[in-house]
């Protein structure tokens, strides 16, 4: 019988509650990310980003499937924003200070 006295052990490397396993090598420790070069801090939070503990694979955590087509829409998206954003700044603010009419 144990004793009642002394606490459970956790595991320490227990993966979060429904991640799914590496699809590369089946392993179920992983990790979150917290940063990448594509997403900087908030595209790993938006996708669920984890990081396999033993090939280092990093996949989403919800689904368990690739990230490349994230990867994509996501530097698409964000492009396509500071192009706008860069545009219409051109047009408003800097053109008219630089060629006045």
């Amino acid at each position: 019988m144990a004793d009642p006295f002394v606490p459970p052990v956790a595991p320490i490397n227990a993966p979060p509650p429904g991640v799914p396993a590496c699809p590369k090598c089946g392993n179920a420790a992983s990790t979150k990310v917290g940063f990448n070069w594509w997403g900087g801090a908030v595209g790993p939070r938006l996708f669920h980003v984890v990081r396999c503990d033993s090939c280092r694979t990093q996949f989403n955590g919800k689904t368990g499937g690739s990230l490349t087509t994230t990867i994509i829409v996501y530097q698409v998206i964000v492009f396509a924003f500071l192009g706008a954003a860069l545009y219409l700044g051109w047009n408003n603010t800097l053109r008219p200070l630089l060629f006045p009419r």
